[in-house]
């Protein structure tokens, strides 16, 4: 059994999540880019029409964050509904034991019970270790390079499923 479980994110969570996009913000090496508060980021996700939906992972003995995703959908009109991850983090201390796997599969449910056409993010492309776990854990599809050196990673219904 998992030493962790996954579950939507609630208003109380809005710190600690801050938190760990702050690590998140460290290990991209953005310093300086952190504009947002913990009030604006309360206001934007919890707020009266929430911009964005989190999930967290947790630690079930200590109840510690040791994850999370931040998500959206958007639209394309020859696709349909599309959700977009803005952000997958996951503790140093809690890499390689099935946490991220562990959001990303609830992120695909949520899809298809949503009725999403396909879910989409984006990786930085020195990130390798993220774009092996994209491609061989997950069996994304990488799909683009943008400007800017990011890289573009899709599921579609069918990839969602079998994850």
């Amino acid at each position: 059994m998992a030493g962790f479980r996954i579950r939507d994110a609630v208003v109380v969570d809005c710190e600690e999540i801050f938190r760990l996009s702050k690590e998140l913000v460290d290990f991209h090496d953005f310093k300086g880019h952190i504009p947002s508060t913990v009030d604006t980021f309360r206001k934007d996700g919890f707020g009266e029409n929430p911009l964005f939906r989190c999930h967290v992972a947790e630690k079930i003995d200590s109840g510690e964050m040791v994850g999370y995703t931040l998500f959206f959908p958007f639209y394309f009109s020859f696709l349909g509904k599309t959700m977009f991850m803005q952000e997958l983090f996951v503790t140093r201390g809690s890499r390689g034991i099935g946490v991220g796997l562990a959001l990303m599969k609830r992120l695909a449910q949520v899809c298809i019970e949503e009725d999403y056409a396909r879910l989409q993010w984006e990786t930085l492309s020195w990130n390798d270790k993220a774009s092996a776990f994209y491609v061989n854990k997950l069996k994304a599809q990488d799909t683009a390079l943008l400007d800017g050196g990011r890289k573009v990673f899709t599921l579609d219904k069918e990839g969602m499923k079998k994850l």
